[in-house]
């Protein structure tokens, strides 16, 4: 299989992790309770008898075993207009901004912030979720504060988002990386697509909040490199414009798990570090299945992906916000070098690496 591949390793000049603020924010719902809710929607759409007991043996098969996930959007199966749509993310950014700061006023942070970078995969607002931080926390993000908003990075959103606020100028002595995603804004029971309903199944609400600083600290976290790939799949993940809103969508749902286990093999066949020389990584892959097969590749045993797994039991797959609660949680541990490994629509991977401050 032939890849397109840019590939990006960069070496980063004294930034360190200082705080990473990981919520737990929306009403839990667990795959048995969750499937109980789809079952009457999947039993009345407009499908041949065949067909649909195929698709509700699909849906639960991917909602088998204990999981659970994070809702911020109450009447998720309800939105049936773009209003609808958009309100519910509006207000799910609203809630997660509140646990944001409510959990970042109890760390030590900086006396101001010099940037605020934002980002979001599901959604769209303006003024954006930068401005709405700003407006929420005037105290230490001041007026002249350099505010931007990230959309469409995916899963991949939340490393993208550390590697860009990792190279801002010297000027920006501390930024504020913060990451909203509510997969459920973008429900649509009504669909057939049966790509629109692994969405459904596999996704959950989060949110995250890193600060990053050009002053070193014991016990923080140094950014020492990281590593992007972007192959030349831009059609696997995406999203596809339904009736009133866009939902999730892959171009080849049966070849979709293949497709994603060459491209992230090809890039980390370009990444140069040692196979397994790491105290703790952090995965983030589309499935379990996935995550496994990563697992052999990078040389790790099974006890190394106990973090990620945890994770996604906990909290399903939360896009890019799922990557620094696996961070925050192994950086709390004992692990002295950490690496990360996300991947997501593009195709594109994302790495890096970090060490604890003696």
């Amino acid at each position: 299989m032939a890849f397109f591949g840019l590939w990006h390793s960069w070496h980063l000049m004294g930034r360190y992790v200082r705080a990473i603020c990981a919520p737990v924010i929306g009403v839990e719902w667990a795959n048995d309770a969750l499937l109980e809710a789809l079952l009457p929607y999947v039993r009345t759409l407009p499908l041949a008898a065949p067909e649909r007991l195929s698709l509700e043996n699909f849906v639960r098969l991917l909602l088998i075993g204990w999981r659970t996930r994070r809702i911020l959007c109450p009447d998720f199966l309800e939105l049936r207009s773009f209003s609808d749509h958009a309100a519910a993310f509006e207000a799910a950014v609203t809630e997660a901004v509140r646990g944001l700061r409510r959990e970042l006023d109890q760390m030590e942070v900086p006396a101001v912030f010099d940037a605020v970078v934002a980002i979001s995969s599901t959604g769209n607002l303006l003024p954006g979720i930068a401005d709405r931080l700003a407006e929420a926390w005037p105290d230490r993000i001041p007026a002249e504060a350099l505010l931007v908003d990230v959309s469409n990075g995916g899963c991949t959103s939340g490393a993208r988002g550390l590697r860009l606020a990792s190279r801002l100028g010297p000027e920006y002595k501390n930024v504020l990386l913060a990451v909203v995603e509510v997969p459920t804004s973008l429900t649509d029971p009504c669909s057939v697509d049966r790509a629109n309903w692994q969405g459904l199944c596999t996704f959950g609400d989060g949110a995250a909040a890193v600060w990053l600083s050009d002053e070193p600290a014991p016990g923080a976290l140094e950014v020492d490199r990281v590593y992007s790939w972007h192959s030349g799949l831009p059609e696997l993940i995406r999203w596809q414009y339904g009736p009133s809103y866009y939902r999730f969508a892959v171009s080849d749902l049966g070849g979709f798990e293949q497709k994603v286990r060459n491209a992230v093999f090809a890039a980390i066949g370009h990444f140069d570090w040692e196979r397994g020389r790491a105290d703790a990584w952090a995965l983030h892959p589309a499935g379990m299945m996935l995550l496994l097969s990563l697992a052999k590749k990078l040389g790790l045993e099974r006890q190394e992906l106990e973090p990620s797994i945890r994770h996604f039991r906990k909290f399903s797959n939360m896009s890019g916000a799922s990557l620094l609660h696996i961070l925050r949680d192994l950086w709390i541990s004992d692990a002295k070098e950490l690496r990360w490994l996300a991947m997501g629509a593009g195709f594109h991977v994302e790495a890096g690496r970090g060490k604890v401050l003696e």
